[in-house]
């Protein structure tokens, strides 16, 4: 029995411990990942602002004819570099885009096959979302723009999950744009527009489930530890205090052997004692009985009174003497009654 209960104590310290393990492991996984989420967000969003404000700055001096080859190669080339980019950084389209709709340069060859005289205004870059760049003074730039939930793939499952607990995963790319102005007037020429994905999701998801895997394997393994001792300290506490508990019951239990009082229980033929049962220190019964019988018993006879037997006796009638001597004795009236 004692077993069992060491044993159930076992397991009840190991379930708690392994219990506050897990919450500890998870709840660190949350706040980190967040953590980390908000500093790629932010992170992603301060290198396109550079990258659009060095490109504006560039094509100011580039909207001619001739010069507008340039912009497309670089345009491209910038997004090819950065598609390989280890933190998921990558720009998708840039474009210079005047203000009709037409576009000018971009890194997207189907917007510049044919020549810039015989392209017609594009129905992308007149909605709302393209127009407000219109409006952006020199070097300001516009406030990033998500453009909608992306598609996830059924490999990716874990991405799903976590959803709701980081806004803007399922939305990674981003519209930025920023006006291009004229080198000496002060007078907006064209709008500059980026499209870039924040970072790689799926890929930071992946990482911080590696994490938190590695966190709550290591804290599990402390947690079987510091049950393991907790068991140990309890078998020891209580191996000692029933030990402990022994000694004192056989202590008990021999004093109370050495001791005079009489005993619990003791056999006694009524029979063939006289008067009251005492007990007496160093007694045995097996004496008492062995000598009863070489002891002469006196027989003591009671009178029981029979049932015919009246036991009840006339009540005495004073006499006329002693009731005169009670009436010559004067009458002692209490002191209430005499005012």
């Amino acid at each position: 029995m004692q077993t069992f209960k060491h044993v159930l104590f076992f397991i009840f310290a190991l379930i708690v411990c392994e219990g506050i393990a897990i919450g500890a492991s998870a709840w660190s996984f949350l706040e980190s990942s967040l953590a980390s989420f908000d500093q790629l967000k932010i992170s992603s969003d301060h290198r396109a602002r550079d990258t659009i404000s060095s490109l504006s700055k560039s094509t100011e001096s580039k909207l001619e004819g001739e010069k507008l080859a340039d912009l497309n190669f670089t345009f491209a080339r910038l997004v090819k570099v950065t598609s390989e980019d280890k933190d998921g950084f990558r720009i998708k389209d840039i474009s210079v885009v005047n203000d009709t709709g037409i576009v000018l340069a971009s890194s997207n060859e189907d917007y510049v096959e044919d020549p810039i005289k015989k392209r017609k205004p594009e129905v992308k870059f007149l909605s709302p979302t393209f127009t407000i760049a219109h409006r952006l003074r020199k070097w300001q730039v516009g406030t990033p723009v998500l453009l909608g939930k992306r598609n996830v793939s059924s490999d990716e499952p874990v991405l799903k999950t976590v959803a709701p607990i980081f806004p803007e995963i399922l939305e990674p790319d981003v519209l930025l744009s920023m006006g291009v102005y004229h080198p000496q007037k002060l007078e907006r020429v064209a709008s500059l527009f980026m499209t870039y994905e924040r970072g790689n999701f799926g890929q930071f998801v992946h990482t911080q489930t590696d994490l938190f895997l590695w966190i709550a394997q290591n804290n599990a393994w402390i947690a079987l530890i510091c049950a393991l001792v907790i068991g140990l300290v309890h078998l020891l506490i209580k191996s000692a205090g029933s030990g402990f508990a022994q000694a004192n019951t056989s202590a008990v239990s021999s004093s109370a052997r050495t001791s005079s009082s009489p005993p619990l229980w003791e056999k006694v033929d009524f029979a063939q004692t006289e008067g009251p049962v005492r007990w007496q220190a160093g007694s045995q019964p097996a004496a008492s009985q062995q000598s009863s019988p070489t002891t002469p018993v006196a027989e003591v006879q009671r009178h029981v009174p029979a049932k015919t037997e009246v036991l009840e006796k006339p009540m005495p009638i004073p006499s006329a003497e002693i009731v005169s001597q009670r009436l010559d004795k004067p009458e002692i009236l209490d002191a209430i009654y005499l005012g």
